[in-house]
């Protein structure tokens, strides 16, 4: 509990020795007894052991002082600690300033000089009984409202990780009702033109319509595998396994299943990675997202252009960056990317349509992998993806 103190002020000195000394009779060393002459001085000690933590259950004012007189004095302390038992002790009182001060300081109760002693002494028994309860009640109500606020702020949480999960279903919906049935029907309708009429195309036609079957396929099946990914994400499934290994071969691993549609729109991959930069990754989560970053970099770049994937080393972490001369991104664009609850798609050079899901998976899995992912890009002037991977264990290890 905290030190609590009795403040008496009066303009003359044989009052307040009085007071103090039949104070100190009663609580020794329970509570300390402050004197003051004034109420300037009164207001300095308060201020002066209110900063030390301490509390004044009960102040004592004689009503005539010179430079302030009692009632103000009372109001202004009732400003300081609305809580404090404010007695007034005086022989000289008017009605007005007993009014003054039972209305602008909560006057707790006037009692007349000379005193009765055991009615003082009752009389700030009681004060500092009611001071303590209130107190406990302020201390009550306050945790009250902090349990409240706290609560309020949960229901927030909740609320926005329910907004979360809704934005998160209907992206799957979306998917599911239109970005993998397309597709299919492309699919179906090119597979029923060329069993119903087969033996009317040229090899030429059907060299091309067998081509836009399987880019179709593989786009597909790159979908699937993001949904796939991405459902065992959101559900607490993905079980990952970091390991220190080589970045240059997780790189080359990822960029020879790309030689098909980069020979076909002429565009170069330059794996400009150093052979033997060592990173702490879950190799399976980082080649996903790799995959995805090369496989946009490849549908928004132009023929006969190239991609880089770098990186530079810092004590800590490797920063990877794969970058396009494409189609670049506006700037209102850019802060839709990697959220799951802006449904944001941009058509590729050659008219492919996407979903996003690649980029919110990208976003997760870094983060899994304990870094950051970000773009620099701009309208006509192509993109730079970062990302960063920790060069050793994040985590210290338990022993």
């Amino acid at each position: 509990m905290k030190q609590q103190v009795i403040l008496c002020v009066d303009d003359e000195v044989i009052v307040l020795d009085a007071l103090k000394e039949q104070l100190q009779q009663v609580f020794g060393k329970e509570i300390i007894v402050e004197i003051a002459e004034s109420a300037d001085e009164a207001l300095d000690i308060f201020d002066e052991f209110l900063a030390e933590k301490m509390v004044f259950p009960v102040v004592i004012a004689d009503f005539i002082m010179p430079g302030m007189n009692g009632d103000e004095f009372l109001a202004m302390l009732h400003k300081k600690s609305p809580l404090t038992k404010k007695i007034m002790l005086t022989g000289q009182a008017s009605l007005e300033g007993v009014s003054n001060a039972v209305n602008n300081a909560n006057l707790y109760r006037f009692i007349s000089k000379p005193w009765d002693k055991d009615d003082l002494l009752l009389t700030i028994r009681e004060a500092i009984i009611s001071f303590n309860q209130e107190a406990i009640i302020k201390n009550q109500n306050e945790e009250l409202l902090e349990l409240n606020l706290n609560l309020e702020k949960k229901v927030e949480e909740r609320t926005r990780q329910l907004q979360e999960l809704n934005a998160t279903k209907d992206k799957f919906f979306s998917i599911i009702a239109h970005d993998l049935k397309n597709p299919f029907n492309t699919m179906m309708g090119f597979t029923e033109l060329l069993r119903d009429s087969f033996e009317t195309f040229e090899p030429g036609q059907i060299k091309e319509y067998i081509s836009i079957l399987f880019e179709t396929a593989r786009s597909s099946y790159t979908l699937l595998q993001n949904l796939l990914e991405w459902a065992r994400s959101q559900t607490n499934r993905l079980t990952l396994k970091p390991e220190i290994t080589d970045l240059f071969t997780i790189v080359y691993n990822v960029v020879r299943f790309t030689e098909l549609p980069v020979s076909k729109q002429n565009i170069a991959i330059e794996n400009n990675i150093p052979a033997g930069t060592k990173v702490y990754v879950d190799v399976n989560t980082i080649e996903t997202v790799l995959r995805n970053l090369i496989s946009n970099a490849i549908k928004f770049s132009n023929n006969n252009n190239s991609i880089k994937i770098e990186c530079s080393v810092a004590k800590n972490e490797t920063i990877v960056c794969v970058s396009d001369n494409g189609v670049g991104i506006s700037e209102s664009n850019k802060e839709k990317l990697f959220r799951i609850d802006q449904n944001f798609s941009t058509k590729g050079t050659d008219s492919e349509s996407g979903t996003g899901l690649g980029l919110i998976l990208c976003k997760e899995f870094v983060e899994k992998n304990h870094g950051k992912i970000w773009v620099e890009s701009a309208s006509g002037k192509g993109s730079r993806f970062y990302f960063s991977m920790p060069n050793n264990n994040p985590e210290p290890s338990q022993s």
